[in-house]
């Protein structure tokens, strides 16, 4: 497994031309770039926390050091490429000519595309030769500027990549010196990707337990005086396959100490339960309050500490007394919907709004 997780099997994919065959089965720019690799991998890996888990993809690993630049890509190759979390690219004269390195790249954006995936910065073009041809669209800024990429090649006459009269090593201070923070920044992409790949399993695993048919854990907020109202509820939601926290109402408290305990604990409940249901009595002022302190403000609350969806809903159980146009309005502007609890069974009206919620998660 890559370091960034699924759905990458990879994190890098390193393309690059080889240049021309020069007579013994080599590219005239394959000994560098596989150099140039081997201490970019090496740096990458001098961090611990990529020591063991970091995958770079190389099409030369699979197909050797020879390559016919018009083969066609197998079915795995074009698997391989588009799972890499990252594109790095050997920019070169060659490169911008070749019929594989465009290939590699369309797959690579493909797959990309194919499953909704951004890539803005994810792609990174080392500057190993200076190019006097455009650059494909996908190396561009919505100007249709080039990257800036990284200069990776001498100032003077004539030009060549850092490190090309060191190989196979070992490389001077300069080239060490111009691989470090590009080290420095795919650490950065790496770790950005990590985080959005890591949130979009939470969230996918979350739709999961939102579509399951029972067993989500809601938190049910409500009030110690109208406890015979919230023990009925509890008791249909507990009936129909759920689970519900807390285990009584909130009590009705005027001290500030008491009041700022009380929020914490429900704050820290409420991050581990699946959703957040809010009893909607005939006590409006009450309800009003609840669904703008527990709904919005301490489900928000909640929802920084556990990266978790947490869906609100009015669970309304007297009907049109609390239906004002403007409670509605209310309960749409801090995100939660209406459910309708004045026929039993009602409970049923739950599971398919966790099911709706699960769909607009994006299971």
């Amino acid at each position: 497994m890559a370091y960034v997780g699924s759905p990458f099997e990879f994190d890098i994919f390193i393309s690059y031309s080889h240049g021309g065959d020069d007579g013994q089965g080599r590219g005239y720019l394959q000994p560098w770039s596989a150099a140039f690799v081997q201490e970019l991998d090496r740096e990458l890996r001098s961090d611990p926390r990529f020591r063991q888990s970091l995958r770079i993809f190389l099409d030369s690993n699979q197909r050797g050091s020879g390559v016919d630049p018009m083969a066609a890509l197998t079915e795995q190759l074009k698997t391989d490429i588009g799972a890499a979390a990252l594109l790095v690219v050997l920019m070169s004269p060659d490169y911008l000519t070749s019929a594989w390195c465009k290939d590699e790249r369309e797959w690579w954006l493909a797959r990309q595309a194919a499953a909704g995936l951004q890539t803005d910065e994810r792609v990174a073009v080392i500057r190993m030769w200076p190019t006097a041809d455009p650059w494909p669209p996908a190396f561009a800024d919505s100007r249709g500027q080039p990257l800036v990429g990284f200069q990776f090649h001498t100032h003077g006459e004539p030009v060549r990549p850092l490190g090309w009269t060191e190989m196979p090593g070992p490389f001077q201070s300069d080239f060490r010196k111009a691989l470090l923070p590009i080290v420095g920044r795919l650490y950065q992409a790496l770790d950005a990707m990590k985080a959005r790949a890591d949130a979009q399993r939470r969230a996918q695993e979350e739709a999961a337990r939102l579509a399951n048919a029972g067993g989500q854990i809601i938190y049910l907020q409500g009030r110690s005086d109208h406890a015979p109202e919230w023990q009925r509820v509890m008791t249909e939601l507990g009936d129909s396959g759920f689970a519900v926290l807390p285990d009584c109402p909130d009590t009705v408290e005027s001290d500030p100490q008491k009041l700022a305990a009380m929020q914490e604990n429900r704050v820290r409940t409420i991050s581990g339960c699946d959703a957040l249901l809010v009893i909607g009595t005939d006590d409006t002022r009450a309800l009003d309050a609840d669904l703008v302190t527990v709904g919005r403000l301490d489900r928000q609350s909640a929802r920084a500490r556990s990266n978790r969806l947490l869906p609100c809903g009015l669970l309304n159980i007297v009907g049109d007394a609390i239906a004002t146009q403007a409670r509605k309005t209310l309960t749409r502007a801090v995100q939660a919907d209406w459910i309708d609890a004045t026929r039993s069974p009602w409970a049923p009206a739950v599971q398919q709004w966790l099911a709706s919620k699960s769909q607009q998660a994006g299971l």
